[in-house]
């Protein structure tokens, strides 16, 4: 299969005053082609910053992180962003979405940045994401699984090869977490890969591998990918 990510010994560390956090030691992972990866594990444990590392919107202190062959790590911010645009799609916990925008403005902004002027695309994303009625309601006006499918709609914007979701489904009911689960699974068949940051046991039914972290390493080791000279 494709590797569409790879992170090799990441490493993260953090200074106050004399006091260092390491809240990453020597993380390794990787996630293929059509691949639904959920990463699993307490409040505290690295997974915020994990994801973080790995779209790089933060830069680890070692290690090196490859998506879809591009080195993100060590570039700067305006080739980490082309990177992003081009092959990630990212679902914060925050759901992405600009509150004084409606949610058509928002997607119509995203596809300004990607410079499209696909309008029939704004309503093809939402009613994906059974959305369609909302489409002129700002996000304060959405319920918690309503902002929820927003965003997700959002991060699929430009088809990326790979999406990577902060607890999607952490403050939704039921029905809305099998909605999600259901348009996660829709995306795997198509090819699509999907990193998900998650407490839930039914996400973690649904991957096709689940990584465990605690304390900032990888628990289950035979997850840990062959390490490879970096070139």
């Amino acid at each position: 299969m494709k590797r569409v990510l790879e992170a090799c010994q990441l490493y993260r560390f953090y200074h106050a005053g004399d006091e260092e956090t390491l809240a990453l030691r020597g993380v390794s992972l990787y996630v293929d082609v059509g691949e639904i990866v959920a990463v699993m594990g307490p409040s505290g444990s690295g997974k915020s910053t994990l994801l973080s590392c790995l779209v790089g919107l933060d830069e680890p202190d070692g290690g090196y992180v490859q998506v879809c062959g591009n080195r993100l790590t060590r570039r700067t911010e305006e080739e980490r962003a082309v990177i992003r645009g081009m092959h990630i799609g990212i679902l914060l916990q925050s759901r992405n979405l600009f509150s004084h925008l409606t949610v058509a403005d928002n997607i119509r902004l995203k596809l300004r940045q990607l410079r499209s002027k696909d309008e029939s695309k704004i309503r093809s994303l939402l009613s994906w994401v059974h959305m369609e009625e909302r489409i002129d309601a700002y996000p304060s006006q959405l319920s918690g699984g309503e902002a929820a499918r927003a965003g997700l709609a959002l991060a699929l914007c430009a088809d990326p090869k790979l999406l990577v979701a902060d607890e999607p489904t952490g403050e939704v009911d039921l029905d809305t977490e099998t909605s999600i689960l259901r348009l996660l699974d829709e995306r795997r068949s198509s090819g699509g890969a999907t990193l998900i940051a998650t407490h839930s046991d039914r996400v973690a039914a649904l991957a096709d591998r689940v990584i465990t972290i605690h304390d900032g390493r990888i628990a289950n080791e035979f997850d840990q990918p062959e390490i490879r000279s970096i070139t």
